[in-house]
C-alpha cells in the first residue's frame, strides 16, 4: 500500500514507544494512551523517520 505513513508515538506518562499508522494515530489522539490512558497531542505523535 503506497503512501501509508507511520508515527512514532512516545507516551508522556508511562513512556511507552509504538509505531502507528495514520488511523491509530487519530485514535490515540481521541482516547488517549491504550496503556495507561494518559492524554495525547499531536507533539507525543511524531512521525517516523522515513526509509529511502
Amino acid at each position: 500500500m503506497a503512501g501509508r505513513s507511520t508515527h512514532t508515538f512516545v507516551c508522556p506518562e508511562c513512556r511507552r514507544s509504538i509505531e502507528v499508522d495514520d488511523a491509530i494515530r487519530e485514535t490515540l489522539l481521541e482516547t488517549g494512551c491504550v496503556v495507561c490512558g494518559a492524554p495525547v497531542t499531536e507533539e507525543d505523535v511524531g512521525s517516523a523517520p522515513e526509509m529511502g
